[in-house]
């Protein structure tokens, strides 16, 4: 395969090795399409579980809005996956071992999501492909390569602070929610619960976008090493496929987080699914207009946390947060361990 940079130096041709080359690309694409299924459910949970709006007109809503926000939105996310997590003049000029690296670290992010997606457990997408994608490549280059301030401050710390926030949020929206909503008439709150048409849109828009663009900083790691380049690039096309994989992942695999995001957390009704979404809406649509990747998943779990504690505590699955809890913390170590043990595979085994 021939790839044509187009840096501001100088134009050449160069040789891509392809054997893990469109493995790598088919991989990224696989991660794009189980994020779907795996995350993408929970963004639309509490409005299936309140049964606030028709279902069919959900996932059209959510279809369409992930589609469209991945296309629409821009590429500050990946851009931050990329330069946020790696040194990259250590990584460059090793196009090979790159392509190997990157098909590890997608094998062992997925491994993980299929896992969870399975024990129907609501772990993140995000910290598995950031595990995934730091294990070959600590393996290879060491900690070195690692760019601790960018991950610390463009991806570690809106990863874990996010959750933080929606939790406040959602806490503090349901409490004042209440308030205004809490005794007004049937038509006032069946108004309430069509105003959920505008948040399903805007959270799929800006969290599709932002789940789906760390695949594409992938994608954009790996042409950019291949072409000797430090100039982000994302070939015409990438997008759109991005947007449309992920959207069909929500499709086809959606409904078995939302059982249990929309039941074991808390029994949402339509104030609850409001509260959460808007809550979710305001740290999911701050952190991808910032450019920070951060997790959907994490983000509406804690703040229907937050609207359940703030409504009747003891109603609230804590058991069942605690579980998930567990999960977020060792999605990175246990994608890390996995990752690193395909490219061990590949790079002592395979040759």
């Amino acid at each position: 395969m021939f790839y044509r940079e187009q840096g501001p130096a100088i134009m050449e041709w160069k040789v891509v090795p392809i054997e893990f080359f469109y493995s790598s690309v088919l991989l990224i694409f696989l991660y794009i399409f189980i994020t779907g299924f795996h995350d993408e459910g929970n963004l639309i949970a509490t409005i299936v579980a309140s049964r606030s709006l028709n279902v069919r007109l959900i996932f059209l809503l959510a279809f369409l809005s992930q589609f469209f926000g991945t296309l629409l939105l821009g590429t500050k996310v990946a851009q931050s996956t990329v330069f946020g997590l790696f040194r990259m003049e250590l990584i460059a000029g090793n196009p090979k071992e790159t392509a190997k690296m990157v098909c590890a670290a997608m094998l062992g992010a997925i491994l993980w999501n299929i896992v969870t997606w399975i024990g129907g457990i609501p772990s993140s997408s995000s910290h598995a492909i950031i595990g995934g994608l730091m294990g070959p490549f600590v393996m290879k280059f060491g900690f070195a390569v690692i760019n601790a301030r960018g991950i610390l401050l463009s991806v570690l710390l809106p990863l874990f602070t996010s959750p933080m926030i929606g939790f406040f949020f959602g806490y503090l929206i349901f409490k004042c929610s209440e308030t205004v909503f809490g005794n007004r008439s049937v038509r006032i709150k069946k108004l309430f619960q069509g105003m959920q048409i505008s948040t399903c849109v805007l959270i799929n828009a800006f969290q599709g976008s932002n789940d789906s663009q760390k695949g594409i900083g992938i994608l954009a790691l790996l042409l950019m090493v291949n072409a000797g380049s430090s100039v982000f690039m994302v070939p015409q096309g990438v997008v759109p496929a991005a947007a449309f994989t992920i959207a069909l992942g929500l499709v086809f695999g959606g409904m078995k987080m939302i059982r249990s995001v929309g039941t074991k957390i808390y029994n949402v009704k339509s104030l609850h699914s409001m509260s959460a979404q808007t809550s979710a809406l305001l740290v999911i649509a701050c952190a991808s207009v910032l450019g920070f990747p951060v997790s959907g998943t994490q983000i509406v779990n804690s703040s229907i946390l937050g609207v359940g504690a703030a409504d009747r505590p003891n109603a609230v699955g804590w058991l069942y947060a605690k579980d998930m809890l567990t999960a977020w913390l060792v999605t990175i170590p246990v994608s890390f361990l996995l990752s690193s043990g395909f490219y061990w595979a590949f790079h002592y085994l395979g040759g």
